[in-house]
């Protein structure tokens, strides 16, 4: 089976449910930042050099935010290298000339928003690209910037030289990405560590951290073993009950052990062609997760149908349900399971969520190698 998605070391690939919740961070980022360049540009049009640059400025680094900001909204997932290209030269660009628009042989934050706006969006986009994209582009922008910074300060009379003035004023966007590359770094190392241990455990998803589905009946062998100690004595009766249960206990488990992580998760699975176990770890975390999220919110008779694609290879994913109050709005619903759907549109491709007439129903496709 061809591979239609090449996971990258990404904390957005690597960590779906990190990466949606960290996409409202990214736009009040996003925002804040854009507002900053905004306030002060504004407050200081009438002292600037040259307006027209400062205007240009302001402009290219609007762009740069719609692009982050659509490329890492989790719908349009994953936040590929060429919006990551697009979204870099934007903001150098608009720190670039804004630098250059000032004219002032000095730095400061009141005037200058060029590079503390462009370290702001480099951390705010840090979770979304690889260790090495983030060290071009901090890069890009250190030699960028600091060429601009020493032009600028050339002819004037600085206190430390032209130099100092450019190192100065790009350290701040080395120190973000440096340091944000490295937490990066970092944390997808121990996320990949951790994913495959989980991948060599045994156990399901949908098992961990439901001890239920583990211990079948054991209500029954409690009461048994508790009648026993209060009597005291142990009689026929008691040994054929005995029996009775370690027998129904091996049917379960062995029926147990026959279901696959979809049917222990309460649910009806349809998988003639048998392909389930083609997912991995994230993608059979984030149906568990979703399952879950849908019998938390109602929706009942839940069936998971899945089989391959015959055109591009791709699993095709329907999984329906019944909401048991059908007087719940669709809208409520969506917006209940909007942290699921983030992950999903992180794991899977082409997502959809159709709520019409109580009836749910969530297609996707799933690439795998």
């Amino acid at each position: 089976m061809t591979q239609m998605r090449n996971p990258e070391r990404t904390m957005q690939q690597i960590d779906p449910l990190a990466a949606g919740t960290s996409w409202d961070v990214s736009v009040f980022i996003s925002i804040s930042t854009w507002s900053f360049a905004v306030f002060v540009s504004v407050a200081n049009f009438p002292h600037t050099s040259n307006g027209w640059l400062l205007l240009l400025s302001v402009v290219l680094f609007t762009a740069a935010i719609v692009v982050h900001l659509w490329s890492s909204a989790p719908r349009n997932a994953p936040y590929r290298r060429v919006n990551y290209s697009i979204f870099v030269f934007l903001a150098i660009s608009a720190a670039a000339l804004q630098i250059a628009s000032d004219g002032h042989g000095y730095t400061s934050l009141t005037t200058m928003w060029g590079p503390v706006g462009l370290a702001l969006m480099f951390a705010a986009s840090s979770g979304y690209r690889s260790l090495p994209d983030q060290h071009f582009a901090g890069l890009a922008a250190v030699l960028a910037l600091g060429t601009v910074l020493y032009l600028d300060g050339r002819d004037e009379n600085l206190p430390f030289g032209a130099l100092y003035y450019a190192v100065s004023g790009v350290s701040l966007i080395a120190i973000i990405v440096l340091g944000q590359a490295s937490y990066t770094n970092k944390a997808t190392r121990i996320l990949r560590a951790w994913q495959k241990t989980m991948a060599e455990s045994p156990v399901a998803p949908s098992l961990v951290g439901n001890p239920e589905l583990s211990l079948p009946l054991t209500e029954q062998p409690r009461a048994f073993f508790l009648s026993l100690l209060e009597s005291g004595r142990v009689t026929e009766q008691d040994i054929q009950k005995a029996r009775s249960l370690s027998q129904d206990i091996r049917a379960q488990l062995v029926e147990l052990s026959q279901q696959t992580w979809v049917e222990r998760a309460g649910c009806t699975l349809h998988d003639p062609e048998r392909v389930l176990p083609q997912l991995d770890l994230s993608a059979q975390s984030s149906i568990s997760a979703l399952l879950s999220g849908l019998a938390s919110f109602g929706v009942t008779n839940i069936v998971v149908s899945l089989r391959t694609d015959p055109v591009s290879s791709k699993l095709s994913f329907v999984i329906q349900g019944t909401e048991a109050d059908t007087a719940t709005k669709s809208s409520k619903l969506r917006t209940d399971m909007a942290s699921f759907l983030r992950v999903m549109y992180v794991v899977f491709e082409d997502v959809r969520f159709i709520d019409k007439d109580g009836q749910v129903n969530v297609m996707f496709y799933y690439a795998s190698s």
